[in-house]
Formats: structure tokens, sequence, C-alpha cells
């Protein structure tokens, strides 16, 4: 059963959302797909960059928790229930399941090495 339906974002922790924005959108070139924050909120920034199949997603403004804010993984799946019964039962501890935003599911987990990666589903 193919549980995972494509790699969807790619998400850089970052500590200077404006600096980071300017370099990827201004010097390498890239769209700006979306961009959100939460009034009175500086830690609540999310800006989303076109990059074909997969999104670059820089969140920030973030203090640097090393070891926490390396790169995520997001992978899409079609059936959220299933896919983290599934994964869980495979032995894959997963995190609770959140609804950060309206429409949207996610549910958090660590490869061997300790890479955090997300499952999403958009409802």
């Amino acid at each position: 059963m193919t549980i995972i339906q494509g790699l969807t974002k790619a998400i850089l922790y970052v500590k200077d959302i404006e600096k980071q924005t300017e370099f990827y959108c201004d010097r390498l070139g890239l769209k700006i797909k979306s961009q959100k924050s939460i009034e009175g909120r500086s830690d609540k920034q999310w800006v989303e960059f076109d990059t074909g199949e997969c999104t670059l997603v820089l969140h920030g403004n973030m203090e640097p928790e090393y070891g926490k804010d390396r790169p995520k993984l997001a992978f899409h799946v079609t059936d959220f229930e299933a896919a983290y019964s599934t994964l869980v039962e495979r032995g894959i501890k997963l995190g609770a399941v959140r609804s950060p935003s309206p429409n949207l599911k996610i549910a958090e987990g660590l490869d061997p090495e300790g890479n955090p990666f997300t499952i999403d589903c958009e409802l």
C-alpha cells in the first residue's frame, strides 16, 4: 500500500525572515507562492516559494534551537487516519495529530537519525 503521495514541502527554520526571503526571492530568483503571518506574532511567519513539485518554506523569525531547527520534510497523504495508523503499525513513532490551520491535519515524527518529518493532509 502506497501511503506517501509525495514530498510536498522542505521547511527551513530561519531567524531573519526578511533577509532570507530577499535571498531566495531576489538573489536566487524563486517566486513567492504565498506569505502568511499572524498579527502581533513575529514567531508565526511563513513564506512559501514555488520550486515545482516540492515547495520551499521559510518558517521564521525563529531563535535557533540546535537539534530542533534543522530542515523538516513534509509528505502528503490522502487518507490521514489510514496513513497514521499504518505508519504507527510499522513502528514509526508519530506525535499527536494537530491542525495548525483550518482544513489541515499534521503529525510529526523522526527518522532513525532524528531528522524531523511531517505527514499532512488537507481536508
